[in-house]
């Protein structure tokens, strides 16, 4: 396998030179037209993944798995190369044993990146292979968490929602992510199998949605952030911060609040998870309802 990452691996250093420039702080590197700076990696690395990515499609897992620890080798502070470890390690073993067999991989690669997308993300499918949809929860919404576009984490959690038996939370999860999100038939075939929705408890965790009611938006902005600083976990704080945010038209306190809920969280009150996917749709363009004077 050296001679063929040796060769590939010269394919990539000529590849990565195009679209790749040394900045100040690393090379930059140009994704989906976007340039950021980042790390050195050496084309061996590269060459590496691209053999394991290219096994783990084929179904080849133990031969992903061997080249993905020749990508660490090469790169030892790759996050995401500890996240395929972690997924290869799992599908390697029974489904019960999986989250005990992948575990390390994960906890290394956390302690390089702990807000790496994947390493949530291939940690929760390992726990709902296993069927441990409580253990998963966390992981896969912490996933959307610092993904929130990504389609298979919306997913994810949908499904583990409605494996715990909650199904209209599952429901408006879909209709939240569909209101704010370009989507694929998946979506649309699972909000098809998911129930309507039953009749609505008004019950917040948040105080400040009384004030909301009213059009108070000041006062339901001032509540709201002092139910976060006391419990940066209560979602409907968070939301109920985001909404009055929203109509007071304060874009910094908006864009300060989507960073202030500690994952994991709470689970959304039925009125707040409402409330949230109509949020997401006005910020797609309906109208606002004015403020009382």
């Amino acid at each position: 396998m050296k001679a063929a990452i040796r060769a590939l691996s010269a394919c990539l250093a000529l590849a990565t030179c195009v679209g790749c420039a040394e900045g100040s702080g690393g090379p930059t590197r140009v994704v989906n037209g976007e340039p950021y700076e980042g790390r050195f990696i050496l084309p061996e690395a590269y060459a590496a993944y691209f053999m394991g990515s290219e096994r783990e499609a084929r179904g080849d897992y133990r031969g992903a798995l061997l080249a993905y620890r020749t990508a660490h080798a090469e790169d030892p502070e790759s996050p995401e190369v500890w996240a395929r470890i972690g997924a290869i390690e799992c599908q390697l073993s029974p489904a019960a044993r999986g989250p005990s067999a992948s575990a390390q991989a994960f906890a290394r690669g956390l302690r390089l990146d702990s807000s790496y997308f994947s390493l949530y993300f291939e940690r929760a499918r390992c726990a709902e292979r296993a069927g441990s949809f409580s253990a998963a929860l966390p992981d896969a919404t912490a996933a959307v968490a610092y993904r929130p576009i990504d389609e298979p984490a919306n997913l994810l959690v949908a499904r583990l929602l409605e494996a715990l038996g909650r199904k209209p939370e599952a429901r408006r999860w879909l209709e939240a992510f569909q209101s704010f999100a370009l989507t694929s038939s998946a979506v649309t075939e699972a909000l098809n199998r998911a129930p309507t929705m039953a009749k609505r408890t008004g019950v917040t965790r948040s105080g400040a949605f009384a004030f909301l009611l009213e059009g108070e938006f000041g006062s339901a902005l001032q509540r709201a952030d002092a139910e976060l600083d006391a419990d940066p976990t209560n979602s409907d704080a968070w939301v109920a911060s985001l909404l009055a945010s929203d109509a007071l038209r304060d874009e910094a306190h908006f864009d300060t609040t989507l960073d202030r809920l500690r994952i994991p969280a709470l689970p959304l009150s039925e009125p707040a998870s409402e409330a949230l996917a109509a949020l997401l749709t006005r910020r797609a363009g309906v109208a606002l309802p004015k403020q009382k004077p």
